[in-house]
């Protein structure tokens, strides 16, 4: 398997799935919250959640940051096969892209140290590492959009690896991800939505192209 077919096989798989796990099977296993809580109030109830089916919320968000990251790596690696008039830009976005991969990773550490200090009963403590959590996890769609729209501009730049619609599409996605700054809201859902179909759809193309 060569880089583009394994690149390919991320942009497609990873992201599906990630879908799949975090707005399909998470919110039916593990329940859902007021989204409308104050945030220490928020904080507390999805320590409690979490706490009443622990093994399935381990299982279920390991796996979907797994996933996440396969997506964004597959980005990283779409950007750094950029050869021509978009070597530069398809370079720096995947290195910001690379760098993006930490927010989950950090956001997901530190929501595992918060359950973990709430079982042991330093609900105080807890709360205010899930809260950190989340406040880590916030700069996520700003990083990502700049990683998104910089590739796109990369790909219009070169005129390949991706139709040229396709590639507008990223860079526009990827500005819009910016402006918000954040997925919030059925707006910023639906736009996590384009995302992640023109993440397949960039796939399926990369993985029909002939070397």
């Amino acid at each position: 398997m060569n880089t583009r077919v394994f690149t390919s096989w991320l942009l497609i798989i990873c992201p599906i799935a990630m879908m799949v796990i975090f707005a399909g099977i998470e919110p039916l296993v593990m329940g859902e919250i007021d989204e409308n809580l104050a945030p220490k109030e928020k904080a507390l109830a999805n320590l409690e959640l979490f706490k009443d089916k622990e093994v399935a919320g381990y299982i279920l968000n390991i796996s979907g940051v797994i996933l996440m990251i396969g997506a964004i790596l597959g980005l990283a690696l779409l950007g750094k096969s950029l050869k021509e008039g978009g070597a530069a830009l398809g370079t720096l976005s995947s290195f910001v892209l690379t760098a993006v991969l930490a927010i989950p990773i950090v956001s997901f550490g530190l929501y595992i140290g918060a359950n973990d200090i709430f079982g042991d009963g330093y609900k105080d403590v807890a709360v205010s590492l899930e809260i950190m959590g989340d406040a880590a996890f916030g700069a996520f769609p700003l990083f990502w959009g700049l990683g998104y729209a910089l590739l796109g501009l990369g790909m219009i730049l070169e005129k390949g690896p991706l139709p040229i619609a396709l590639a507008w599409l990223i860079f526009l996605v990827g500005l819009a991800m910016l402006s918000t700054g954040a997925f919030i809201g059925a707006a910023g859902f639906f736009l996590f939505v384009i995302m992640v179909l023109l993440m397949v759809i960039s796939g399926v193309f990369l993985l029909r192209r002939s070397d």
